[in-house]
């Protein structure tokens, strides 16, 4: 999918996101094609800090209490991408996996961990066994 196509039929995650990103009281940045908040831990960022999460994407804005690079840039990148398959649908259904899964099993955050290069194959198929999956 061209990713301009991708980027309409997510575009109102992606307005979600960039409220999101207000409520972090920072200005955003433009870097690899995302629109970021990830100055400090203010605002929304604090809260998730709080609440032992460290970035969030929505659509093709990252909220993040720490500078978005690296593996987490790459990992951040593959949510984006996954945003452009499933686009409006993305929210709900993170939602629904999570109810399984629960975020250590979610098969978005294995996929985007993957990606990033953050886990080995081997932990992701003893997580999926351990799930009743293979």
């Amino acid at each position: 999918m061209p990713v301009w196509l991708g980027f309409i039929w997510t575009s109102p995650n992606t307005l979600l996101g960039l409220l999101a990103g207000l409520l972090t009281f920072q200005r955003p940045s433009v870097r690899a094609g995302l629109i970021l908040f990830d100055r400090t831990p203010r605002g929304l960022t604090w809260l998730m800090l709080r609440a032992g999460r460290v970035a969030m994407t929505i659509g093709f804005v990252v909220v993040s209490a720490r500078r978005v690079e690296g593996s987490l840039l790459a990992h951040e990148r593959h949510h984006v991408r996954q945003y452009c398959v499933w686009g409006p649908l993305f929210i709900p259904l993170y939602l629904l996996f999570a109810i399984p899964y629960g975020y250590r099993r979610h098969p978005m955050e294995l996929a985007a961990q993957r990606a990033a290069g953050e886990t080995s194959d081997q932990r992701v198929r003893t997580a999926s066994r351990r799930s009743g999956r293979r």
